[in-house]
């Protein structure tokens, strides 16, 4: 993979010198691999949050060495073992083995072939427990991109013995769905995981109103094929760009106006037939109204 593309999505921000220290050992290690920040904002060592955004991601980078860093201690104070992946396109997973691309190599084709990152005359000299991806991950993932072979980077796995993240799916009854926020993008929408094929399971369709049960509130709303089909300053169920149904708010920020988090649950269901509007309060910088 000479000369090839990496991408790299971590939960370390962009307040320190930690994402730019991991491009320059990039750098010296494969001048000549380009690199593609896909995000530094996943929620702090929340693996699952960093799973489903690279999965929503994968599908439109190109194929070459995939940086992938969040991993929180183990529960005796110790990091995952570090895993390279080859998958069936041909693309290589750099990343702990604790589940974090493995939903991201599903949608490449599964794995194909596994190492342990194990041979430490590939980690920077005098690695420290605290900045693995400096130490250890980016410089094994500069190397992939600079040629190396993958089977170099320590010995071989089973691949039945590498972690396997298992998102919580959502629950479709007889006339509603159950679900959760799995995401909250930088506009403050709210991306669930349910699917307008979910939705159409119990009857409800675009233009219907529906009834929407979430952080203790009960709201009637439509759903639309985008939140611009609501007035401004409303709430509107719609898609997102990951075909994900989603809560946002016209011209706001549905996180502010709800008030919640990632992983709460929401249940949509057909609303009432003689639905009434109900009023949310404001969160200051606009007024939010529900309406059917």
């Amino acid at each position: 993979m000479a000369g090839s593309w990496i991408s790299f999505l971590s939960d370390y921000g962009l307040d320190d010198a930690c994402v730019g220290v991991c491009h320059g050992v990039i750098a010296r290690h494969a001048p000549d691999a380009r690199v593609i920040d896909i995000s530094h904002a996943v929620l702090p060592q929340d693996v699952e949050h960093g799973a489903v955004m690279l999965a929503g991601a994968v599908g439109y980078l190109p194929r070459g060495i995939h940086l992938t860093l969040v991993e929180p201690l183990g529960t005796d104070g110790r990091y995952t073992r570090g895993i390279a992946v080859r998958t069936a396109d041909g693309s290589i997973f750099v990343a702990p083995d604790n589940g974090l691309a493995s939903l991201a190599w599903e949608m490449l084709g599964g794995l194909i072939e596994v190492h342990e990152i194990a041979d430490r005359e590939l980690w920077l000299p005098m690695p420290t427990a605290v900045f693995r991806g400096r130490d250890v991950y980016a410089p094994v993932a500069a190397r992939l991109a600079a040629g190396l072979p993958l089977g170099e980077v320590g010995p071989r796995l089973d691949p039945a013995s590498v972690v396997q993240l298992r998102p919580r799916a959502c629950s479709v009854d007889d006339d509603h769905v159950h679900g959760e926020v799995v995401d909250i993008d930088h506009f403050g929408n709210l991306a669930l995981n349910i699917t307008r094929t979910d939705l159409e399971a119990v009857g409800i369709t675009l233009g219907d109103s529906v009834e929407v049960r979430i952080a203790g509130r009960t709201l009637m709303l439509r759903f639309t094929h985008t939140y611009g089909e609501v007035a401004v300053g409303h709430i509107a169920v719609c898609e997102d760009s990951l075909r994900r149904v989603m809560i946002a708010v016209n011209c706001g920020r549905a996180v502010d106006a709800l008030r919640v988090r990632r992983r709460a649950a929401i249940v949509i269901a057909h609303a009432p037939r003689e639905p009434r509007s109900r009023p949310v309060a404001s969160t200051g910088s606009f007024p939010v109204s529900v309406h059917v």
